[in-house]
């Protein structure tokens, strides 16, 4: 059997006309999976650079100098386009490893 492969990404309560155009102001969006053609799910969370130095410093504030988020992806812009493509290309790396 060959790799696994992309097949679409999944949000809690979906993605609408207003989370297009939402989350690039956001620069974050998380509760988001990749799902692959066999059906398995890998947690992603993506952020754009602004929003990602805006809350490591909050961390570091709250005395957290540290930030963990599952599946973390960074991107230039939090688009859905953008994070299809990234999730894409990290499948099609091998960057989610074979399915468990």
């Amino acid at each position: 059997m060959g790799a696994r492969q992309f097949a679409r990404l999944v949000f809690d309560g979906g993605f609408s006309e207003r989370d297009a155009m939402e989350t690039p102001m956001r620069g974050y969006r998380s509760h988001v999976w990749a799902e692959f053609d066999d059906g398995t799910h890998c947690r992603l969370t993506f952020f754009d650079v602004t929003r990602l130095a805006q809350t490591l410093e909050d961390e570091r504030r709250a005395g957290r100098p540290f930030l963990i988020e599952p599946g973390l992806i960074i991107l230039t812009e939090v688009t859905l386009a953008n994070m299809e493509a990234a999730a894409r290309a990290l499948t099609s790396e091998g960057f989610f490893g074979p399915a468990t």
